[in-house]
């Protein structure tokens, strides 16, 4: 499990970027990704734990979880 904080998201596209704890670049997320039920979005400055996952060779974060 990867652990990261919201640094963006915008609540009108349904998109947002997390940056990793671990250092590095930030990794893009949607809405859909959430794995809470009620699908209400993140504060920035919230912690998660993701997966990543490559699409058409770009990644993004998927299973969202409260950490």
């Amino acid at each position: 499990m990867i652990y990261g904080k919201v640094e963006s998201f915008d609540t009108d596209k349904g998109t947002g970027l997390l940056t990793p704890e671990t250092g590095g670049k930030g990794i893009a997320f949607e809405r859909g990704a959430f794995s809470w039920e009620n699908k209400t979005p993140p504060n920035v400055g919230q912690r998660l734990s993701y997966e990543v996952a490559e699409k058409n060779g770009v990644s993004s974060a998927i299973k969202l979880q409260h950490a």
